[in-house]
């Protein structure tokens, strides 16, 4: 008879667990995984709007100088001028894809975090599970079960889910953050950059007017 009590409390554990918890828990494991998505489009389509440019900037400089340096007619020793704008139209690009670095790594690190936070709540959900049958088991070994019992249980599989989805939740929200500061430090590094190249040009500018002129 306990035998067969027992299975009915492990029945509607398990119904419970598969119509009420899962489908709760399963609602804000998507949500993470979706937002993850976002967070990652959002910052791969930022990185290739600073790398575009910074490839059309390299052009420019390229073109902008070297027809300079031909209409100024620079003499041959000032060659290292002449080999200065080459480097320093790559070197623009190669400052600007080290500012996407940082970006690109927060994109793992996201990813990884997503994994482990859903791979968390799905390890704790299933412990609180395997303790709760556990508990009713040792119950009904020394008695007849209640289901007033078996209610407590499935109240207190609720709370601990609950508490789970709340979990979630916040680190959803640090795992947004992550993402908004990555965006700023990438703005911050790319701006920087650009005014460093920008001086650099002015700079390679007035030396090839001193080549000729001074």
């Amino acid at each position: 008879m306990r035998r067969l009590q027992l299975a009915l409390v492990n029945s509607e554990l398990s119904r419970y667990t598969d119509t009420v918890l899962a489908p709760f828990l399963d609602t804000y494991h998507k949500n993470i995984q979706t937002s993850y998505q976002q967070m990652t489009a959002k910052i791969l389509r930022r990185i290739k709007e600073e790398i575009n440019a910074a490839v059309q900037k390299k052009a420019k400089i390229y073109s902008e100088l070297t027809d300079l340096a031909n209409k100024l007619q620079v003499p041959a020793m000032c060659a290292e001028e002449r080999r200065l704008v080459r480097n320093l139209a790559s070197k623009h690009v190669a400052q600007m894809y080290k500012c996407t670095e940082e970006a690109r790594a927060s994109i793992a690190k996201m990813g990884k975090y997503a994994e482990e936070m859903i791979g968390i709540t799905r390890n704790h959900m299933q412990l609180i599970l395997d303790e709760t049958s556990k508990s009713l088991l040792l119950k009904s070994q020394v008695r007849a079960m209640q289901k007033d019992e078996v209610n407590t249980s499935l109240r207190k599989l609720s709370r601990e889910a609950v508490f789970l989805g709340y979990e979630l939740d916040l680190s959803l929200t640090n795992a947004r953050r992550h993402n908004e500061q990555s965006c700023e430090k990438l703005t911050a590094c790319s701006s920087k950059v650009r005014k460093n190249t920008e001086e650099a040009v002015t700079d390679l500018r007035d030396k090839l007017y001193q080549c000729v002129y001074a």
